[in-house]
């Protein structure tokens, strides 16, 4: 017992409760407990999933080695940092944190007392977003990805634009697999009857410093749920799903088996279609995140998206927010002031 990694979850919401859920059922972990400012919620939580609600982030950091933090954005710079100074390691609910400074503290704060910081950009474990960058390990090869992540409107978030809502989730998935710099975003958006600040349908273009093109659109006025990515390579079509975890593969080239010299000139074609469906065995991507936390304290790992990688996701998202006016310029964090 002595070897588990004690862990406690900060904020009892929805989405820490699922943080503790999770944990309860990782190997190598002993949850020890719940802290939020509303103790009435603590308590809940804490007699829902039999643990401890701590009356104070100082009695949290006396007893564990590790916290997510599952709070609110504008809480994630302060209450991370509490952590990080006292070398507990962090796992950190996207987003990072709501302004650059923020960000900059918690990850030297992470540097200088040798904690983990993982930021939990959750779709980056999903299991065919793994296949993914497996496939494109080869980055010269792709020219131009396509992010759609729609649904209808819903109460889970109403203090953020659809852009830091959800299309963050594709921004950072894209910047992993091209893996270079963005050098320019341009975005627009939709505005309708019910919703006539335009925050709830946005679509960005993003121009990589390689050349590469990405096209995302993010919206919670659609009423279908879709989450899907797709990439043009030099060789191949690639149709990704996040929510069915599905990669599909399609190529097309010139047919072996065709001889040219014996065929009349009409039916000198000799093209070929391939489509593939790729088999990927489908996992539960909170716990394949967690359990990628307690490799990185043990040693075993490096996080996959650092504190730096989740500030690059959000310099993209404010300039997005720039160009359609939610953001005044100063407030925003120019992609080439790096």
């Amino acid at each position: 017992m002595t070897n588990l990694i004690k862990v406690a979850v900060i904020g009892a919401g929805m989405m820490g409760k699922n943080h503790i859920k999770t944990y309860q059922s990782l190997p190598g972990v002993d949850l020890v407990g719940v802290y939020d400012v509303f103790e009435e919620a603590a308590n809940q939580a804490a007699e829902t999933f039999h643990i401890k609600a701590f009356s104070s982030m100082e009695e949290v950091a006396q007893n564990v080695q590790a916290v997510s933090v599952v709070t609110t954005s504008v809480t994630h710079a302060d209450v991370g940092e509490f952590f990080l100074k006292k070398g507990i390691h962090c796992l950190i609910e996207k987003p990072l944190a709501t302004t650059e400074l923020e960000c900059q503290r918690l990850i030297k704060a992470a540097k200088e007392n040798n904690a983990v910081l993982l930021v939990g950009h959750i779709e980056r474990f999903n299991p065919a977003v793994e296949q993914l960058s497996k496939i494109l390990t080869d980055t010269s090869k792709i020219r131009s990805l396509t992010a759609q992540r729609m649904s209808a409107a819903s109460g889970r978030i109403t203090d953020v634009d659809v852009a830091m809502d959800l299309m963050i989730h594709d921004v950072e998935v894209v910047q992993s697999l091209v893996k270079s710099k963005v050098i320019n975003v341009e975005a627009s958006n939709v505005q309708t009857k019910d919703k006539p600040d335009g925050k709830d349908y946005i679509s960005a273009l993003l121009k990589f410093e390689n050349g590469v093109t990405a096209n995302l659109t993010a919206s919670r006025i659609t009423q279908s749920r879709v989450r899907t990515l797709t990439v043009t390579t030099d060789e191949n079509y690639i149709d990704m799903d996040f929510i069915a975890q599905s990669i599909n593969v399609c190529t097309q080239g010139r047919s072996p088996y065709i001889n040219k010299e014996s065929l009349p000139e009409w039916m000198n074609y000799g093209l070929k279609g391939c489509e593939e469906h790729l088999f990927i065995p489908t996992n539960q991507p909170l716990a394949a995140e967690q359990k990628h936390f307690i490799d990185c304290i043990l040693g075993k790992s490096s996080p996959r998206i650092s504190g730096e990688n989740a500030l690059e996701a959000l310099k993209v998202v404010w300039e997005v927010q720039r160009k359609l006016g939610f953001l005044k310029s100063s407030q925003a964090s120019f992609l080439n002031a790096a």
